[in-house]
């Protein structure tokens, strides 16, 4: 009998933006202590369970960096290697960045919030390059040629880019039998998911994937979804505002 993969998807604890009800999508925004206790819960649920891994990927933003080495310091296995990858980032909000969702509907109205919150192929207005612009590009996006870093991003594109990484890093990585953890955002999650349970659009647009709670998946020797679980954690809330 072939050995079972297993994968653990994680979105990050709760940052402050989140708390905020900010839209924040590639700005670098640290977590809250709400959202440090959110991931030491979420390393309780993985032990509680006996879910160990050997290998774990997170976006090159901080609050899903430090989520990441909290779950692992709460879990004691620190040791373990962690691979930053530009494209699980959260989905990119354009010139929503850093909006209050109240300003964004005053200015835009409800409907047209909505679209770009939710529908699968329509992406927010632009963010122009400026000094006090809340998205930084430095030198974790040296690598990148200036046509892939986005100004603003449907969840379509989101799914297109996150397919890069899932294809050329993450399967190679469960193929060679590691288990694999991915520490990442809403948005990259639900087109993670989107990916690995071959959704429609339509499906991945009314995925919710709360803070802090772990999914893991035992997938066979071609990848296919054998078992899916949700770990339970303790009571807590979590932001829809991404």
């Amino acid at each position: 009998m072939s050995a079972t993969r297993r994968l653990i998807l994680v979105r990050h604890g709760e940052s402050q933006w989140n708390l905020e009800g900010r839209f924040t999508g590639w700005a670098d925004v640290d977590l809250t202590d709400a959202g440090v206790t959110q991931m030491r819960e979420a390393a309780a649920a993985l032990a509680s369970a006996g879910i160990t891994f050997d290998l774990a990927f997170t976006s090159v933003l901080r609050r899903c960096i430090r989520s990441q080495w909290v779950l692992q310091d709460a879990m004691g296995c620190m040791w373990v290697p962690i691979v930053p990858d530009w494209r699980l980032n959260e989905r990119h909000y354009g010139d929503l960045t850093g909006r209050l969702k109240e300003e964004a509907v005053r200015i835009h109205g409800q409907d047209m919030v909505n679209r770009w919150r939710r529908s699968y192929d329509t992406a927010p207005p632009p963010l122009l390059p400026s000094q006090d612009s809340p998205v930084v590009i430095d030198r974790r996006y040296r690598a990148l040629r200036p046509e892939q870093i986005p100004c603003g991003e449907s969840l379509h594109q989101t799914v297109d880019r996150v397919d890069g990484v899932w294809s050329e890093v993450i399967t190679p990585a469960l193929q060679s039998g590691q288990q694999v953890l991915v520490m990442a955002h809403g948005n990259s999650l639900r087109a993670l998911i989107k990916i690995i349970e071959g959704l429609s659009g339509e499906e991945c647009q009314s995925l919710e994937v709360p803070n802090a709670a772990p999914l893991i998946y035992e997938l066979d020797e071609t990848l296919m979804v054998q078992r899916k679980t949700q770990l339970t954690v303790a009571p807590r809330q979590s932001s829809t505002i991404l």
